[in-house]
C-alpha cells in the first residue's frame, strides 16, 4: 500500500522509512501525485478502484488486530469496517489515525450504498450536468482511501 516515488520503494511492498514525522502538507502532497494517475479513469472505474483500495484498508486494519492483538483470522473475517476500526480504537490505536478511518468509513459506506442510486435519480431530474454532483463525492473518497494508505503505511508499514 506504500507510494514508490516518495520513498523508493516498491508499490507492493510496505512503507520502510527513517522518517519520524510526517506532516499534513506532506501527506496532501503524496496523496494529489497518487490521484493523478487516476485523472483519466471513467466514474465506473474511479468507483472500482475507491471500492478496491476501501477493501485493502480494511484487510489491512484486520491484519493489525491479528498481529498485534492476537485476534483469529476466523472471528474478524466477516467483520465490517466499521466494527474493525471501532475495535482498534478501543485498543487504543491512535485517535487521528481512528478519526481518519472513521471518515472513511462514513464515505465508503456513502459511496457503496446510495451515490449511484442518487446519481441516477439526480441525472433523471436535472440532466447529465447533475453527474459532477457524485464526481464531487467520489473525488472525496478517493482522496480519503489514499490518505488512509499514506498514513497506514507510515505508521504501520515496518510491521
Amino acid at each position: 500500500m506504500s507510494d514508490s516515488k516518495e520513498f523508493g520503494t516498491s508499490i507492493d511492498k510496505p512503507l520502510k522509512t527513517t522518517r519520524r514525522s510526517l506532516s499534513g502538507k506532506q501527506v496532501h502532497s503524496i496523496v494529489a501525485r497518487r490521484l493523478r494517475s487516476l485523472d483519466r479513469l471513467s466514474f465506473l472505474e474511479s468507483f472500482a478502484i475507491f471500492m478496491g483500495k476501501a477493501q485493502l484498508v480494511e484487510l489491512g486494519l484486520k491484519n493489525l488486530l491479528m498481529s498485534k492483538h492476537g485476534y483469529d483470522e476466523e472471528r474478524i473475517k466477516r467483520w465490517t469496517l466499521g466494527r474493525v476500526v471501532k475495535e482498534l480504537g478501543e485498543r487504543g490505536l491512535r485517535q487521528d489515525f481512528i478519526h481518519l478511518m472513521e471518515e472513511l468509513k462514513g464515505c465508503r459506506n456513502y459511496i457503496a450504498h446510495e451515490m449511484l442510486a442518487n446519481d441516477a435519480l439526480m441525472r433523471r431530474l436535472a440532466g447529465t450536468g447533475a453527474h459532477r454532483i457524485a464526481w464531487k463525492s467520489l473525488r472525496r473518497g478517493l482522496y480519503l482511501v489514499e490518505e488512509a494508505i499514506v498514513v497506514h503505511d507510515f505508521l504501520f508499514g515496518g510491521e
